[in-house]
């Protein structure tokens, strides 16, 4: 019994060739009210590709013509960001029909766009299409390109919602030439970032292509465990399409270890989920149902079960003939021949025979293309080895380069790092130097202040011994004889005097020694100030009281509340601003 085709062996993981989309009436007949009342071209455009990808599993001419309404609107219009979504429909609508060139045309064109518009998302699809088809066609050197441009895109603009399908589907080229190792290393990357996206539909499918890897390897016990793992999953996932996938697979391999009867069921399964689905059968969906048919029929022969296996036989060899799919026509020619030759019918097993050595042949070519197609692989892979080894000598020499170059560095580093210890010692012992010089004025500061004050509470207390002896003359001169009293009147006068102008000198000078340029920035922001409020500045930047400012101006303290509260509106204080705070930061 030959392998199953590659079709069979694997699940390609993309919506768009496994998922039937459920269509409602409902729906459609929304979408198109919608079309009929919306002006705006941008909405139509959507409109039109909506209903056309509703439309592509139930009616393809439909979905083609909605396809293209929408470009007409997309191209007139110039709307770049639609037309290699466009472009992709129309592509896609081409795979369905089996027209590789026109795919090909459609998606280059979306690349195009999709390029300009930098939308990597649906370039990564486009590549994963493009990569799809060329599988079909077991051309596993174009497949692998494309798989290859979707995970350089995905990388350079960490769009990974792709990346998985092109690991598995990467996988799939490794296993037809024969890399089942390597293969399975692709498998494993893709089926863990699925799982970590809890996409259990890919899941499913990841894990059945790891049991076609078993097959290969001989090891068909392994396979079945994985092939009823998948159809569990998709089982779960409720992926009709799936388990009808799986279902095959279970029945090929019986046909390999020829339990027919388990075969039969299995086959038998898988036919009847996929006549439940009622879609399009075109592209890789017809080879699916045909060979389906066709290797139940060889199975009812096995069984000889003759009428029904004759039934099945024609049924996949006329889809398979509609799709041209020579190896399936050659394959249900090849037991036709057998049936009839077994009911004696000669002229019938004839023609079948003839049919199946023409599409044999077919077949052999094909064949020798896919050999020739593995051993331009294999080359391109010998070359990429060998270009990898190369990467990795140029890379180990570059490293060492930079190891040299790091070592330089780390001298130079070492160096500058002593320099830098030292001028931040010398920082230190200068920062060191700098306190102590400001400590020491600190210090000097604060003695001169003391001094200042020590003289201010001289001047108060002398002050008040001469007002108390100026006060007690003018009760001794209410008494004193008129002769004496003018020499008491101009004693106290004397007294007043002195007083008054000996006690503001000395208290200036002290002052200007310890508050520098403090009466300049003064007259600088409140150039109105009379030297008397000027005077009264400094004693309030003094902390001195009003008491004690009356006794040493020789005034009432009324007159230094009232002086207080005209100097407040001078500095234009608030009610709750601080005088002595504020002069204090002048």
């Amino acid at each position: 019994m030959k392998l199953p085709s590659k079709i069979l062996l694997i699940i390609i993981t993309l919506g768009s060739v496994f998922n039937a989309v459920s269509q409602s009436n409902f729906v459609t007949d929304s979408l198109l009210k919608e079309l009929e009342n919306t002006h705006k071209v941008i909405d139509k455009i959507d409109l039109y590709s909506a209903l056309s990808a509703r439309h592509k599993d139930i009616d393809l001419n439909k979905a083609k013509d909605f396809a293209k309404n929408a470009l007409i609107l997309a191209e007139k219009t110039n709307t770049i960001s639609k037309l290699g979504i466009i472009y992709t429909y129309l592509g896609e609508f081409a795979l369905l029909e089996d027209s590789i060139t026109v795919a090909e045309e459609m998606f280059k064109k979306a690349e195009e766009y999709l390029t300009t518009t930098n939308n990597p998302k649906e370039l990564i699809s486009v590549y994963l299409l493009i990569g799809n088809r060329y599988i079909e066609k077991d051309n596993y050197a174009e497949a692998m390109k494309y798989y290859m441009k979707g995970i350089e895109t995905s990388e350079m603009n960490n769009e990974k919602s792709k990346l998985p399908n092109l690991f598995n589907n990467l996988g799939v080229v490794y296993l037809n030439i024969n890399y089942p190792e390597k293969a399975l290393d692709l498998y494993s990357q893709a089926l863990k970032l699925f799982e970590e996206a809890r996409d259990t539909m890919n899941v499913a499918g990841t894990t059945t292509n790891i049991g076609s890897i078993y097959i290969q390897l001989g090891q068909n016990d392994i396979a079945e465990t994985y092939y009823q793992t998948g159809y569990k999953l998709f089982n779960d996932f409720g992926s009709i399409e799936g388990m009808a996938h799986s279902q095959l697979k279970l029945g090929l391999l019986d046909m390999l270890e020829q339990n027919y009867d388990s075969a039969a069921v299995h086959l038998s399964n898988s036919l009847k989920i996929q006549k439940e689905l009622e879609v399009i059968y075109s592209g890789s969906k017809s080879f699916f149902i045909a060979e389906t048919y066709i290797n139940y029929g060889i199975v009812l022969l096995k069984l000889h079960n003759y009428i029904k296996a004759k039934e099945y036989l024609l049924e996949g060899y006329d889809i398979a003939k509609n799709a041209n799919q020579y190896r399936l026509i050659a394959l249900s020619a090849k037991y036709l021949s057998n049936y009839y030759q077994n009911q004696n019918e000669p002229n019938s097993a004839l023609n079948y025979s003839r049919i199946f050595k023409q599409y044999s042949d077919s077949n052999y070519n094909e064949e020798n293309i896919r050999k020739l197609t593995q051993l331009e692989m294999q080359y391109q892979f010998d070359v990429k080895l060998k270009e990898d080894e190369l990467d990795r000598k140029i890379q180990a020499q570059q490293q060492a380069r930079k190891n040299l170059i790091y070592l330089i560095i780390s001298g130079s580093l070492f160096f500058i790092l002593i320099i830098v210890i030292l001028l931040l010692r010398l920082e230190k012992i200068r920062k060191r130097k700098a306190e102590l010089e400001k400590k020491n004025l600190t210090n000097k500061l604060e003695h001169t202040n003391k001094e200042l004050t020590t003289h201010v509470m001289y001047l108060l207390r002398k002050n008040e011994f001469i007002i108390r002896i100026a006060e007690k003359l003018k009760i001794a001169k209410l008494d004193a004889k008129v002769e004496n009293q003018k020499i008491l009147t101009e004693l106290i006068k004397e007294l007043e005097s002195n007083s008054t102008m000996i006690s503001w000198e000395e208290f200036e000078v002290r002052f200007q020694e310890v508050y520098t340029g403090y009466y300049t920035k003064l007259n600088t922001k409140f150039p109105d100030l009379t030297p008397n409020e000027l005077r009264l500045c400094a004693f309030f930047r003094l902390n001195m009281t009003t008491k004690e400012i009356a006794a040493i101006t020789y005034q009432s303290t009324n007159s230094i509340v009232v002086a207080r509260y005209r100097l407040r509106k001078k500095l234009g204080l608030e009610k709750e601003e601080n005088l002595v705070g504020f002069l204090s930061k002048i």
